[in-house]
């Protein structure tokens, strides 16, 4: 049995390649896939195809869907994905399984055990533009939580917790409200599109903010600003001339 993670967060890559192992000990992994573009030149190309895929939705260039699209993937497809449970009931109707973040292991075994059972049907094409209808309509899921890494284990937040996202020598850290540091497996390109933009603004290209974190603004020059977050009082947040008026909107709404 050859199993294929396509999964573009490396801790929950890992964390459910460890579980599935632990459940199945005699299966074997296909490297896993992280992008719409690898996936697509991986079911193009003449590699093994696996017997059973699990894949996120959401993956760093795109939708997990578009992949479907492109080529012809005829195997059973375990859906990982951030989105909640009423954003899931497509999949209920359609009979394609999934599993929601943060992953758990009882969750795993009763997927592995429906597609054994060969309850786990093949994705059609009509199934997918049907799932794909349906999350579209909800205005959107924004991501609730996300994985971090610590020296020995990976931690679940909360990102309403976080009180802002920085970039650094292209490292990416969650900073929380109780002035925690940790790094996460994200480029903030990709939080942007996953975070509610209600609580969460893009103020430059090294920082994404929480608004329940905000201290301060305070004019800068130039048309720039400068803002305060209450976690990092010392740090002078610079917010460019062209990002000043919808931020300075998006604090006041």
């Amino acid at each position: 049995m050859k199993v294929l993670i396509i999964e573009d967060e490396v801790p929950a890559q890992r964390y459910l390649k460890k579980v599935i192992q632990e459940l199945r000990p005699d299966w074997e992994f296909i490297f896993p896939l992280q992008s719409v573009e690898e996936s697509v030149e991986f079911f193009e190309g003449k590699e093994t195809k696996p017997d059973l895929i699990f894949m996120d939705i959401q993956l760093t260039d795109g939708l997990s869907f578009e992949i479907l699209e492109k080529v012809d993937v005829n195997i059973p497809i375990i859906f990982v994905t951030a989105y909640d449970e009423y954003a899931l009931r497509a999949f209920q109707v359609n009979s394609i399984d999934y599993l929601l973040k943060p992953v758990e292991e009882k969750w795993v075994l009763k997927a592995v055990e429906k597609f054994e059972n060969q309850s786990t049907a093949v994705v059609s094409k009509q199934e997918v533009d049907n799932i794909k209808s349906h999350v579209s309509e909800q205005s959107k899921a924004y991501r609730k939580r996300i994985w971090g890494n610590t020296p020995v284990s990976m931690e679940a937040l909360n990102v309403k917790d976080i009180a802002c996202f920085h970039s650094q020598k292209k490292t990416t850290y969650a900073q929380t409200d109780q002035k925690v540091t940790i790094t996460v497996d994200f480029t903030l390109d990709k939080l942007e599109y996953e975070l509610d933009p209600s609580m969460f603004f893009r103020v430059n290209r090294q920082y994404i903010v929480n608004i329940n974190a905000v201290k301060s603004i305070e004019p800068f020059y130039n048309g720039k600003w400068v803002l305060r977050l209450k976690t990092m009082e010392e740090q002078e947040i610079v917010i460019p001339k062209e990002k000043a008026p919808k931020f300075k909107k998006w604090v006041v709404e």
